[in-house]
């Protein structure tokens, strides 16, 4: 008897704890909900910082528009939210929350949102210069440069999949807010959220940036260069927007085509510990060791201005044209990135073709020989995006 009288009571404990649990599930979450929140979807984007005293300011995009410091009040009651803010885009519904990490809205008209709790604001980790070579938004690998300033303007270098083309520091407004960053892109802006990572490798920081299904990893790099008594081996390669003539050439014994150029091409061509460049305050040293055994090089005068460089290539050899290049370096300089668009690289390449002639047999050397040098490379090459990744050496 004793037995079933305990058994009553544990039954009659479980109700109770189950009644309280049901009680506890309502109680004032309005504390909770103080803090910055964000949520962010493909095409729309939301950050509400809500004040202990009910108070709210939004940021947002939503179909390319933005908003911003749109101010309103949040307030709770049991299970249920209300928000009105001055631009009259009020909510009623309830909601659940996950303190310190998510909660979710889901408004009487049956829509749903889900933020994410902001433990950091990543306006001071953001500003600087990063470096991607990694964008699942594009099908080919390609390098891009992003800068950001504390006057809330970045400048962008790379193919652009919204213009079409290669574009080469091109301005546009940002604001983060929160580990959201809403950026303007050609009049329009997008949301990004934003995930940092101080000393997240050992090249130094890291940043993603995700919006929607896109995903690019960032690799913080110093603005201007360090190169003096810096030498870097060949590492990789990065092709986007090759355009050309589907006509095999060769460069240094190895036979190209700009129709169907890959990566592989370059490892090929400067691979393994083959080619390496030294620096100097205003000096370039290329060398490589051909097939055949015999070495090619040249010690080309450069000009640095932050990070553009430019190579002299007509002071080794007058039939040479100069190319213009933008090279960067991570925090440690043991990478260094050189970027070259169309231009750079039919003349970069053209002047290789040029100064190699000796080495394969050429030696017609003459205006007319050159011109045509520099004549077929700009016939065959309608585009192309090219940037190096070198090693320092050890």
């Amino acid at each position: 008897m004793k037995k079933l009288l305990l058994m009553f009571a544990a039954v009659a404990t479980l109700f109770t704890a189950c009644d309280k649990e049901t009680e506890h599930i309502y109680d004032d979450h309005s504390a909770d909900l103080v803090g910055t929140w964000s949520c962010l979807t493909a095409n729309y984007a939301e950050v509400l910082i809500i004040n202990a005293d009910g108070s709210a300011v939004s940021y947002g995009v939503e179909d390319g528009e933005y908003w911003e410091n749109v101010r309103g009040t949040v307030a709770t009651e049991g299970g249920n939210i209300t928000m009105n803010f001055e631009d009259n885009d009020n909510l009623t519904g309830h909601f659940d929350i996950i303190p310190n990490r998510e909660f979710s809205l889901y408004e009487d008209s049956g829509e749903r949102y889900v933020y994410q709790y902001c433990e950091n604001d990543l306006a001071d980790e953001i500003i600087g210069m990063w470096v991607s070579t990694d964008d699942s938004s594009i099908e080919e690998h390609n390098m891009f440069v992003q800068t950001f300033y504390e006057n809330g303007k970045s400048t962008y270098t790379g193919f652009g999949e919204i213009d079409g083309e290669i574009v080469f520091k091109k301005e546009s407004n940002y604001k983060v807010i929160g580990d959201a960053c809403f950026q303007e892109i050609n009049g329009k802006y997008i949301a990004w959220k934003v995930i940092f990572s101080q000393n997240g490798t050992s090249l130094g920081d890291i940043m993603s940036m995700i919006n929607g299904g896109y995903t690019s990893t960032w690799l913080r790099v110093r603005e201007g260069l360090n190169l003096t008594g810096k030498t870097y081996d060949y590492k990789s390669a990065y092709v986007t927007n090759a355009k050309g003539k589907d006509e095999d050439f060769t460069i240094f014994g190895n036979t190209l085509n700009i129709a169907k150029i890959k990566a592989y091409d370059f490892d090929k061509l400067f691979g393994a510990d083959l080619y390496n460049i030294e620096l100097n305050t205003n000096l370039f040293k290329y060398r490589l060791l051909l097939e055949n055994g015999e070495e090619a090089g040249a010690d080309v005068p450069m000009t640095v201005e932050g990070n553009k460089v430019t190579l002299d290539f007509s002071a080794v050899n007058p039939a040479c044209r100069s190319v213009e290049i933008h090279m960067f370096q991570d925090a440690d300089d043991s990478q260094l990135h050189i970027y070259m668009h169309t231009k750079a690289f039919i003349n970069y390449f053209a002047n290789l073709k040029v100064l190699t002639m000796p080495l394969e047999g050429n030696f017609d050397l003459s205006d007319a020989a050159v011109d045509k040098v520099f004549a077929d490379m700009e016939a065959r090459i309608e585009s192309i995006n090219v940037s190096f990744v070198m090693k320092a050496r050890k």
